[in-house]
């Protein structure tokens, strides 16, 4: 399933509305992308957000670890073991 691993945001569903009012379901998909960033020292790749990737880009090393906090119960289990380190 697509999740991005800092902020934990999925898949979204509801209904595509045409024209007649047609009601037909469909999904919106995170922009999700590879990035890497430090975590306590060691480099880690991860699959974030286009949002998240914002606000990682400009972050120092300490912003990272503050954002990475903050967001902990919606962190992925392989992020949350580099952090607990």
């Amino acid at each position: 399933m697509q999740r991005c691993e800092i902020t934990g945001t999925g898949i979204i569903s509801g209904n595509q509305i045409s024209h007649s009012h047609r009601l037909t379901r469909r999904v919106w998909k995170p922009n999700l992308q590879v990035t890497t960033i430090v975590v306590n020292g060691s480099p880690v790749k991860v699959k974030v957000c286009s949002r998240t990737l914002k606000t990682l880009r400009g972050a120092s090393e300490v912003e990272v670890m503050n954002i990475l906090k903050s967001n902990a119960s919606t962190l992925s289990a392989r992020l949350a073991k580099f952090l607990s380190k």
